[in-house]
């Protein structure tokens, strides 16, 4: 680590800052957020014709979005957040 990344977190915490542990995540495809947020009885599926978007609740989502309601549902079950695997 060099000193100015060493004097920025110095100072940080000088100003009442908390260095806290970052939850490490849960590499996972675009089908296993797909799979868990079915068995947690979510309406989700992928869109026809793109490859690339998902509907949830009536709307077009990007995979991005797909994972952060899942680490919604991963929040409240007390379970390490999903990060997509690409």
């Amino acid at each position: 680590m060099n000193a100015a990344i060493m004097d920025a977190i110095a100072d940080f915490m000088k100003k009442g800052g908390k260095v806290v542990k970052v939850q490490e995540t849960i590499p996972v495809t675009a089908a296993e957020v797909v799979d868990y947020l079915v068995g947690c009885g979510i309406s989700v599926k992928y869109s026809p014709g793109n490859s690339r978007a998902y509907v949830y609740e009536g709307k077009l989502i990007s995979l991005s979005k797909l994972v952060e309601v899942a680490n919604g549902y991963r929040r409240c079950q007390d379970l390490p957040p999903f990060a997509a695997r690409v």
